[in-house]
């Protein structure tokens, strides 16, 4: 991509002086912000908070996945979505779908009303255009695609005929799905914004990023499409052309780019924007306004956790590994640094819609003494130093040195803590130059076997270098389930997991949005994937006392 989007500098200007009138107020003393009217080219525009640089490109995956997910859904959609309570799929761009008896096939039927924002048909022929494209692409998204037949070596340069790739437009409305393998939530995975159709000439003007020049130039299939785009953000209009227009309260959407969380927070705070996810982390403090809002919070698919290198030293050890785990203080440190967002784990899942959070793990600095004595280290005598790897974006994140410490007071291990590049860390997990690494790791559909599939692939592919037979039989067999079968038998696997602690789950995460009240029709999804089509502006919503975050 060479082409740059054009500058709009008095807009930046003018959000610069915002910016610092906002700072100026929320540090001065003072017990209110003032609130600004909302415009009136905004009164049915949701405003939403925008952190992070986003291009509207439905196989760039951003980060957060919430302000991702809101432009890419915005703007395209995927042939199914995910029901928010029970995880199931539901129609979208798709009006019905039919497996064959050996779960390889699958066909999908798409809705014949379905339309691109310039009002031509959409078609198979677009998801097939628009998901060959992913896997041209030489990014880790790409492996989203990698369960239909040979798109992996498509992918990886090994086999040139898109053709061959498990996915066929048979006609204009009928798509046929190819699996190399059996696998019961491919279709919870094709709610992924990942695997959006693609209009025949969005290659081209994503490439060149034509849009800032001429928004209408990008056509896309969502409840919105793009009426503006510059530096500073995006905006869109509700579609004519949606087939479901009709369902659509908002009359458009604006993505507002912000510095950072905190300046974003204070933006909500004025009446500068609506909707802000995720907000700032830490300790939460006083917002200076008088301005309605709600804090939603959802507990996120995700899992952070220490992974133990099972083939150095002591770590080779099952009860070293124990003694670790349960001489883990969780719930002090979450305390301390962060209880608006983290949660203590003690299982490898966190809660799915439909599946609870197992309790597996505890902590005992007893058992732990008595085991690391066991194993040969009374006291952590005779033990060496552990190697924590960090990337370099973890030296604020007080939780690494929190762990350490309680492993130091409670079984006399120390740890050095080394922090290196993206690069450096490569290098030493490439190597198995580590005992330990702090790791994070996010499912993409409401299944628990996804966060457990960290454990089916090859050792050398995972932090922990550990592999299971018995563990990978259990998760091939799930996969080849359904129902109450499939969740028993990830349970299964997962109490596997933990008796043998190649990992520690230290803690789930809570996702947090601040929702001004006038935003009505808001409801959780564990996947950030609210659609804005069902939200709405209310009128008449009055101000309430100063108060804090919840």
């Amino acid at each position: 991509m060479t082409a740059r989007p054009r500058f709009h500098g008095w807009i930046t200007l003018a959000l610069l002086g915002l910016t610092a009138l906002l700072a100026a107020a929320f540090g001065g003393r003072r017990e209110g912000l003032a609130v600004r009217p909302r415009p009136p080219e905004d009164g049915n525009v949701l405003r939403v908070a925008c952190t992070q640089l986003m291009a509207p490109d439905p196989h760039q995956r951003h980060m957060p996945l919430a302000q991702y997910n809101q432009l890419i859904l915005g703007l395209w959609e995927p042939l199914v979505e995910c029901d928010p309570a029970t995880g199931q799929p539901q129609p979208a761009a798709a009006r019905s779908w039919a497996w064959s008896a050996d779960r390889l096939t699958l066909t999908l039927a798409l809705r014949p009303d379905a339309r691109w924002s310039n009002g031509e048909r959409v078609t198979a022929a677009d998801f097939v255009r628009g998901w060959q494209r992913l896997l041209r692409q030489m990014t880790a998204e790409a492996e989203t695609l990698f369960p239909l037949k040979n798109a992996a070596a498509y992918h990886r340069g090994q086999l040139k005929d898109a053709g061959a790739v498990g996915v066929h437009a048979l006609d204009d409305f009928t798509l046929q799905l190819e699996l190399a393998a059996p696998r019961p939530t491919l279709v919870m995975e094709l709610a992924d914004p990942l695997l959006s159709p693609l209009y025949r000439t969005d290659e081209k003007v994503l490439a060149g990023r034509e849009y800032f020049q001429t928004a209408s130039a990008l056509v896309t299939n969502g409840p919105f499409h793009l009426v503006q785009a510059s530096a500073d953000g995006y905006r869109l209009a509700a579609s004519p052309w949606y087939h479901d227009f009709a369902a659509v309260h908002l009359a458009g959407v604006q993505f507002v780019r912000a510095d950072n969380l905190a300046i974003a927070q204070l933006q909500l705070a004025a009446g500068v924007v609506d909707l802000l996810s995720p907000t700032p982390f830490g300790r939460s403090r006083t917002m200076p306004t008088v301005r309605p809002f709600t804090v939603e919070t959802e507990l996120e698919p995700m899992v952070t956790s220490l992974d133990f290198n099972v083939t150095r030293g002591p770590l080779q050890d099952v009860r070293v590994r124990q003694a670790l785990a349960l001489a883990l203080d969780r719930s002090g440190p979450i305390q301390r640094y962060d209880p608006g967002h983290m949660v203590a784990a003690w299982a490898w899942v966190p809660d799915m819609p439909g599946r609870p959070s197992l309790t597996l793990l505890k902590e005992d600095a007893r058992e732990a003494r008595r085991l690391l004595a066991a194993a040969g280290y009374p006291g952590g005598r005779g033990f060496p130093v552990l190697a924590m790897d960090l990337p370099l974006a973890s030296r604020g994140d007080p939780f690494p040195q929190a762990w350490t410490e309680c492993w130091y007071r409670e079984l006399g291990i120390k740890t050095y803590i080394r922090y290196g590049t993206s690069t450096q860390q490569a290098a030493h997990l490439r190597a198995g130059d580590f005992d330990v690494l702090y790791n994070g790791l996010i499912a993409t559909v409401p299944d628990a076997g996804d966060l457990l599939g960290a454990f089916l692939g090859p050792a050398e592919f995972n932090g922990s270098r550990w592999h299971d037979e018995d563990v990978t039989a259990l998760l091939t067999r799930a996969s080849s389930r359904s129902g109450r079968e499939h969740l028993d038998l990830l349970a299964q696997a997962e109490r596997r997991v933990m008796a043998a602690v190649p990992s520690v789950p230290v803690m789930f995460q809570r996702r947090q949005t601040l929702r001004a009240d006038e935003v009505q029709g808001w409801y959780a999804d564990p996947l950030a994937r609210q659609s804005l089509k069902r939200l709405q502006l209310a009128a008449g919503i009055s101000a309430r006392p100063i108060r804090a975050l919840e």
